[in-house]
């Protein structure tokens, strides 16, 4: 899956402005996202630029105080070079209509049709296209509106609302508060498929009543069962308990999560594609486990034997190492099990950092 955020698209203007024809003097942004990429080239070019609808209907081109206008043109019929500007191309549909509106209004300026995103098979569509983007893909203004949603697994805290504050998170009445309370991050417009956070089983109640105010709609709320905050810092089951979830739908294309460190975790965990919500970046497996063997390499060394010394004492409490039954529901080892392996599973654990 490609991903797109808006300092993504920033940086793909940027670097491509040397496409645009010197001579554009007007830019015609198609409402609403193919306004924000013609904002950004607008802006760069320091040429006008008027929505679809103000230049069918021949309104004068608003500009700031702060600075002039390259071309100075008092109604967009003035304009001898227009390029029309979308956000991205797929199918074509959305281009061929405006071609279609342009046409019944008979206009014969100069036209150049123009998007940030082509995919390859309709990349021939347009004049001019900026970068290259294979299909399936997203974009940050548009993922919390997209039909792909509906099979996600999306994590509550930082995405769908703020994180509460050290004060609110006291694991009590004031906490009960926030989750009445929490002030909205994004509201999708679609139904989310899977909601699965670190909240304690115990404040479903209250969940489900934030949800229900902000007619955010799901499948299924996945909570963890545990009796208290201390028992879940204490234990750091935030990323683990999120990609066994993750795990349970193998057709679920994302994980939506707040926190870099649990995403990187989650998709090593998972070996899956997690898009953390905060820095608005796609993980991959692959990416993913590279980042904790490059953590654990710069881990100091006495914590990284205190780590080995801990998995030690774990597997020789267990019973495990004098060749006992594991207890309950402990799956048995399906080789020899190591000193140095089981010490590397503990490492990984530390350095990842949880939050709630």
């Amino acid at each position: 899956m490609e991903y797109r955020s808006f300092a993504d698209m920033g940086r793909t203007v940027t670097m491509n402005l040397y496409k645009i024809p010197n001579d554009i003097d007007l830019i015609v942004g198609i409402p609403r996202s193919g306004l924000l990429a013609g904002n950004l080239i607008a802006l760069s070019l320091n040429i006008p630029i008027i929505d679809l609808d103000g230049f069918i209907e021949n309104r004068k081109p608003r500009h700031g105080f702060t600075r002039k206008t390259k071309t100075s043109i008092t109604t967009p019929r003035e304009a001898k070079n227009v390029m029309v500007v979308d956000d991205t191309i797929l199918s074509g549909r959305s281009m061929n209509h405006v071609r279609e509106i342009i046409h019944r209004a008979s206009i014969d300026q100069q036209i150049t049709y123009c998007t940030v995103y082509a995919d390859p098979r309709s990349r021939e569509k347009v004049d001019i296209y900026l970068e290259e983007l294979t299909s399936p893909r997203s974009f940050e203004w548009n993922i919390m509106h997209n039909s792909l949603l509906e099979e996600c697994c999306i994590d509550i805290d930082g995405v769908l609302c703020k994180d509460p504050t050290k004060k609110e998170n006291d694991d009590g009445s004031a906490y009960r508060k926030f989750l009445l309370n929490a002030k909205p991050l994004t509201l999708p417009s679609r139904k989310i498929g899977y909601l699965v956070t670190s909240r304690l089983e115990k404040y479903r109640k209250e969940t489900e009543a934030w949800l229900s105010k902000h007619n955010i709609f799901y499948k299924r709320l996945h909570m963890l069962d545990l009796p208290d905050s201390k028992t879940r810092r204490r234990l750091s089951s935030h990323a683990g308990h999120k990609a066994r979830i993750f795990r349970s739908y193998p057709d679920s294309p994302l994980f939506i999560e707040s926190e870099r460190g649990q995403a990187i975790e989650i998709s090593r965990l998972t070996g899956r594609v997690v898009l953390c919500f905060s820095d608005q970046k796609l993980y991959t497996p692959v990416f993913s486990a590279g980042l904790v063997e490059q953590k654990i390499k710069s881990y100091p060394a006495r914590a990284v034997s205190k780590a080995k010394r801990i998995a030690w004492h774990l597997i020789d409490s267990s019973g495990l190492n004098r060749g006992s039954k594991p207890a309950g529901n402990t799956p048995q080892p399906s080789g020899p099990m190591k000193k140095e392996n089981t010490a590397r599973e503990i490492e990984n654990g530390f350095v990842i950092s949880q939050q709630d």
